[in-house]
């Protein structure tokens, strides 16, 4: 079986007041998933827009940050996890050469049993963007395909529309990145939008953990959905078992 991964090739993101912030994908919510879909047999494709080598958010590999990003009073890994995602990153050569969004047609969909879109802030600046990401993931929709995004990932929904104009996800339960974790970043009133806000605005039902920063997945017909980097392991299960079932 193969999983296509759709990942930002943003290194910076722009905010509402001019800054240029670092940003990329989140380490945790690539290198988690990869890990899991490879144990499981899964050959992984990563793809990003126009082939570009995606970069990493260098806060999602600092392991004094990483605590910031996980419920209070869960376990401390993050010096090990740190390293772990800093050594898959290095090894993976589908990160130094992904495929190009806009080289793959309806065919080469086809050729996946779904698609998974990583996260990171970077999402925020080009995957809404991306007229061949929407046509990618229509396509995937109409041939009944698994979804699954995590944390920022679900920017690659919004543009999506069907024939009569409406976003097909409207009404769908779904998590992602709550306003209550936007507002404790240090990019807190300054981004382009805020992903709960905008998810809400289209129809979604939202949902989120109860406790900050806790795991919370949802899957609504085809789509998988995670709220946060906590959440990448328990999207990754929950979406292999999704695949399983055909």
């Amino acid at each position: 079986m193969k999983i296509l991964v759709v990942m930002t090739a943003k290194a910076t993101l722009h905010l509402l007041d001019g800054e240029l912030h670092p940003s990329g994908f989140w380490a945790e919510e690539f290198v988690v998933p990869h890990a899991l879909f490879t144990a499981a047999g899964h050959t992984v494709d990563v793809a990003t827009i126009g082939g570009r080598a995606p970069t990493v958010d260098r806060t999602s590999i600092d392991p004094q940050f990483l605590r910031w990003v996980r419920p209070e009073g869960s376990e401390d890994h993050d010096a090990e996890n740190a390293a772990e995602y800093v050594r898959a990153i290095g090894s993976i050569p589908q990160l130094q050469r992904p495929i190009a969004l806009e080289t793959l047609g309806e065919k080469d969909v086809a050729g996946y049993d779904g698609i998974y879109v990583s996260g990171g802030h970077g999402a925020i600046g080009d995957l809404p963007k991306s007229d061949e990401l929407a046509q990618i993931l229509r396509w995937a929709m109409a041939q009944d395909k698994p979804l699954a995004t995590v944390c920022h990932g679900h920017t690659a929904l919004l543009a999506l529309r069907d024939g009569e104009g409406r976003w097909p996800f409207e009404g769908y339960r779904m998590t992602a990145f709550s306003h209550a974790e936007e507002r404790v970043t240090d990019m807190a009133g300054r981004l382009p939008f805020v992903l709960e806000a905008e998810l809400t605005r289209l129809g979604a039902r939202y949902e989120k953990a109860d406790v900050i920063w806790d795991s919370h997945v949802v899957v609504d017909r085809n789509l998988t959905t995670g709220q946060n980097p906590y959440s990448s392991k328990a999207l990754a299960e929950t979406f292999l078992r999704q695949l399983a079932k055909g």
